[in-house]
């Protein structure tokens, strides 16, 4: 399937690049498409290169010895849609599996073509740099988060970034929508669903927001980052 310059420019880490460095892109970039469910790639496999998500949803996450699985993040197009960086640079395998929530479509390059031409061109070279300060910051928050004893802390936390990325300022508050089960994300904040459902009760009792299953409106927003 060919990948046009307006694809890769509706992912954000190519939204600066010239049509010259677009066209650079496109000729070693292929487009993959994989159905609800389907796995883009295993934990411990040797990574064949970067996946870079155009549609849908992609989980990132690993599974204990026990088989306990820990959500990572869920990588978007406009929020971490670069997946397979960490082996990119330094050839091990896969620290972790690539499950597609939902029918996805995710753009790939080799890994030997993206080492090849970033070392040629500095429109490649920029872009490996921001996919890892993309990745930094986002492992930043995640142990800022983790650091925090008890799971309310990290729900708050991960409540105030979804409002501030995809939140909507409407007369009763600033309302979002959990585009995730209660069962996924007790898994991305480490905890149970139970523990979810009662952090949500409380959060409720102390008249900080409204939650109708993925539906929050949250009603003071300082009030809530002043609970972290």
């Amino acid at each position: 399937m060919p990948v046009s310059a307006e694809d890769l420019r509706s992912i954000f880490l190519f939204a600066q690049f010239e049509d010259s460095e677009l066209e650079l892109v496109r000729e070693i970039v292929t487009a993959r498409d994989y159905p609800a469910r389907a796995l883009v790639f295993s934990q411990g496999e040797p990574s064949p290169g970067l996946w870079f998500v155009r549609r849908g949803r992609v989980r990132l996450y690993r599974v204990a010895p026990s088989g306990r699985e820990f959500t990572l993040c869920i990588a978007r197009q406009d929020n971490l849609p670069c997946l397979g960086a960490c082996p990119l640079f330094d050839g091990d395998r896969c620290p972790a599996n690539a499950q597609a929530l939902d029918a996805a479509t995710v753009f790939f390059i080799a890994r030997q073509r993206a080492l090849e031409i970033a070392a040629q061109h500095d429109s490649m070279a920029r872009l490996l740099a921001r996919v890892l300060a993309n990745h930094s910051r986002y492992l930043m928050r995640l142990t800022s988060s983790l650091a925090l004893h008890c799971s309310t802390p990290r729900l708050i936390d991960l409540l105030l970034t979804c409002a501030q990325e995809r939140g909507r300022l409407t007369e009763r508050g600033i309302e979002l929508d959990l585009d995730v089960s209660q069962n996924l994300l007790a898994s991305l904040l480490g905890t149970t669903p139970q523990t979810i459902a009662q952090d949500f009760r409380a959060l409720e009792r102390a008249g900080v927001l409204d939650a109708q299953g993925k539906n929050i409106i949250i009603f003071g927003i300082e009030q809530l980052k002043r609970m972290i």
